[in-house]
């Protein structure tokens, strides 16, 4: 067993995880409660306003959540009419969600309120400092998962994560470089 500051230092990492997605979550469920969801739901909604038309395999790789779930999810959000499909039977295996117009408003609202929520604590915190946080997590998340770098250059739809980008604020210096650099990877 380590020292006590080794033991405190080692449950840092995974208390603070646990503790801001609990906060996420809260706030992001108290966004949608009028819409009778859950964070839960509201991921799979904004997942479909970012790449619409996507199977169930897809959201849950998407998402690198468990089909079963994202099965339960999607038929809540189809019942509820925030989401819809093309099946052509009720029996038919392979079909695609698609997200209606009431579910792109929530999933906007969420994001708007999300948007709020993860910037108000990062308003102090400058353009630099943000770059060095999203390298670190990612060197972090990249030394946890061993299969970190199969996961990133999935074959199959490419994971949200894959997508962790930073997008200074539009006319600073920092946003010139930031899209030329998207534009020289494409």
């Amino acid at each position: 067993m380590g020292e006590i500051y080794d033991d405190y230092w080692n449950t840092l990492l995974p208390t603070f995880m646990d503790r801001v997605s609990y906060v996420m979550k809260k706030n992001m469920t108290e966004a949608v409660k009028g819409y009778g969801i859950t964070s839960a739901h509201v991921i799979y909604l904004i997942a479909l306003k970012l790449q619409d038309g996507q199977t169930i395999v897809e959201l849950s790789r998407f998402l690198d959540l468990d089909q079963t779930n994202t099965n339960r999810v999607m038929r809540v959000l189809k019942e509820k009419g925030y989401v819809t499909d093309d099946r052509e039977s009720a029996t038919s295996k392979k079909y695609h969600y698609y997200i209606t117009d009431m579910g792109r408003a929530i999933a906007e609202h969420a994001m708007e309120h999300f948007e709020t929520t993860i910037n108000s604590p990062f308003n102090s915190i400058s353009i630099e400092e943000k770059m060095q946080l999203r390298n670190i997590l990612l060197k972090i998340i990249s030394s946890l998962d061993p299969d970190y770098e199969t996961y990133m250059q999935s074959k199959y739809t490419n994971p949200f994560y894959t997508y962790l980008g930073f997008l200074p604020p539009a006319d600073t210096p920092e946003s010139k470089i930031a899209l030329s650099r998207r534009v020289q990877k494409k």
